[in-house]
């Protein structure tokens, strides 16, 4: 099967010409993509509550501008479109890895606030539209409790601190052994690490981490 079967005649999301797009962008754009390759991105000198971090881009232009539309601009849809890229990576990783995959996928909640001034939670359309990519089942096991300022404008210390106490779980994980974390953006990994913690103290075993985007370290002003 051909992740690009998806591929029609539409509209650019980053140029806005018309085209016979690849997920959801002109073949100029697409290739212009900054990728990743399929590793564990997760730096050694992080917490290993969430064991690896999976991305298919870097957060840098255009992928910065691509992300900035489906948040602020009120376009869930193109969730089906990142969901065809993450779920590639995830496949190349755990093939090039020899693991299996996860037994299930969970979304970063958001706060009823947030949602309610966004209409949408950016990563569970994420979570959902790969985990469908991949035969995968969705739990809703998160629930946010606090960390309400955003991660963005925080630097790293700021960041681990707003996420540590951010989240609770509701419930035992199902019987699953093994739950990613899906969210838009791994910057720091404070959130996803946060998450884990949760996850992990609820039953789950081994936690790994989704993202569209990882940002690399010169770009949050670490060493």
């Amino acid at each position: 099967m051909s992740f690009f079967s998806l591929d029609i005649v539409g509209q650019c999301w980053l140029c806005d010409q018309s085209c016979v797009d690849h997920c959801g962008l002109c073949s100029t754009c697409f290739n212009d993509l900054p990728r990743l390759p399929p590793h564990n991105l997760r730096p050694l000198t992080r917490p290993d509550y969430c064991h690896t971090w999976v991305a298919p881009l870097s957060f840098q232009p255009p992928t910065d501008r691509w992300l900035y539309r489906f948040k602020y601009h009120s376009t869930p849809a193109l969730a089906s479109h990142f969901a065809v890229l993450l779920a590639a990576q995830i496949i190349a990783y755990h093939k090039q890895s020899c693991t299996p995959l996860p037994d299930a996928v969970c979304a970063v909640p958001m706060s009823w606030s947030r949602w309610r001034q966004r209409g949408f939670n950016q990563a569970w359309e994420l979570a959902t539209a790969t985990a469908k990519v991949l035969g995968l089942p969705v739990l809703d096991r998160l629930i946010r409790v606090g960390g309400e300022h955003q991660q963005h404008q925080l630097d790293w210390a700021a960041r681990q601190a707003n996420a540590d106490q951010a989240f609770a779980h509701c419930g035992r994980a199902c019987g699953c052994r093994h739950v990613a974390i899906v969210d838009d953006v791994i910057t720091t990994g404070a959130t996803l690490t946060a998450a884990a913690r949760v996850l992990l103290e609820s039953g789950v075993e081994q936690v790994s981490g989704w993202a569209l985007a990882y940002t690399p370290a010169e770009y949050h002003g670490e060493g």
